[in-house]
């Protein structure tokens, strides 16, 4: 399930992994491309994602009127470039705060306010989460002590009825009290997913919108908090596209058509309104002047 945003200036921030170029001239033979890995938990189908991945091909391909990719479904031969579609914690935060009806957008005000949400729930967070450890280190020594207890009486044959009553007594209260705690704890889970979604995104907007915020921390978990909507990355001899994150079929198209760029052995441009900014940011689906510039270049095509 994706979050769907109303079009217009929508900002990412693209982090590519490039390592060893691509031939000078990669427009000679169209690059060949199959999707290898598809997540069902984004909610779109494969033939979705496929179209997509071909309204990017054509915004390279409808310039210059040439075949610059080509998909080949299943392909296992090699040198195939390889996209892949992959849900982890990113995609997931965005999906948990549409699920809160938490409306996410790309601009200072949006980080405010979700910054305001943040720090109301941390605050609720933490006396929640001091009093259930508290309860729960409590409920660890009785249950010992009557482990013990059991154990101590269990050795001389059994014990006597009035202990038997005390014994049983606890034990009723301790399964009681067992219970309560595992809802409190489902409680806290979900407070934490809440807190760490919220961390996701805050810590992503501050990169894409360039602010001068300290970045947040998530609780009772140990990850980056690097965000990236996609990578290109070839070694030579392999060469992938993965794609993380989209809130918008307009946005997947954009982060698709950047990343086939890199595929095109093209850089990062200058120029905002580019396909091949460093941002991805607009609603625009087609090449703006530098990228066709860089293109043409980069295929030997001169200009008219």
């Amino acid at each position: 399930m994706t979050l769907l945003l109303t079009l217009g200036v929508v900002w990412y921030l693209f982090q590519d992994i490039v390592i060893n170029a691509v031939s000078a001239r990669p427009c000679k033979n169209p690059i060949s491309y199959s999707l290898v890995a598809f997540d069902e938990r984004f909610g779109i189908s494969r033939d979705y994602f496929i179209n997509a991945l071909k309204e990017a091909e054509s915004i390279w391909e409808k310039p210059i009127e040439k075949d610059l990719f080509v998909y080949q479904e299943n392909s296992k031969k090699g040198g195939i470039l390889e996209v892949n579609l992959v849900y982890d914690y990113r995609q997931a935060a965005t999906n948990k705060l549409k699920s809160l009806g938490i409306v996410v957008k790309e601009n200072r005000a949006s980080y405010d306010s979700l910054k305001a949400k943040f720090l109301e729930t941390k605050s609720e967070f933490e006396p929640e989460k001091e009093n259930f450890d508290k309860a729960a280190e409590d409920f660890n020594e009785r249950r010992k002590a009557y482990e013990k207890e059991v154990k101590y009486w269990n050795a001389r044959g059994g014990a006597p009825e009035f202990e038997y009553q005390k014994l049983e007594s606890e034990k009723m209260k301790l399964e009681a009290e067992s219970s309560k705690l595992r809802d409190e704890e489902a409680k806290i889970k979900e407070m934490m997913d809440r807190i760490n979604s919220m961390v996701v995104v805050l810590n992503r907007l501050a990169d894409t919108l360039n602010l001068s915020v300290e970045k947040y921390n998530t609780v009772g978990a140990s990850r980056g908090e690097s965000f990236e909507e996609g990578v290109y990355y070839t070694d030579g001899s392999k060469r992938e596209i993965d794609i993380y994150e989209f809130q918008s079929k307009t946005k997947l198209v954009r982060v698709l058509a950047h990343e086939l760029g890199h595929a095109l052995d093209l850089s990062h441009v200058d120029d905002p309104k580019a396909i091949m900014y460093k941002l991805n940011q607009g609603g625009n689906e087609a090449l703006a002047g530098t990228d066709l510039e860089a293109l043409r270049d980069k295929c030997g095509i001169k200009s008219l």
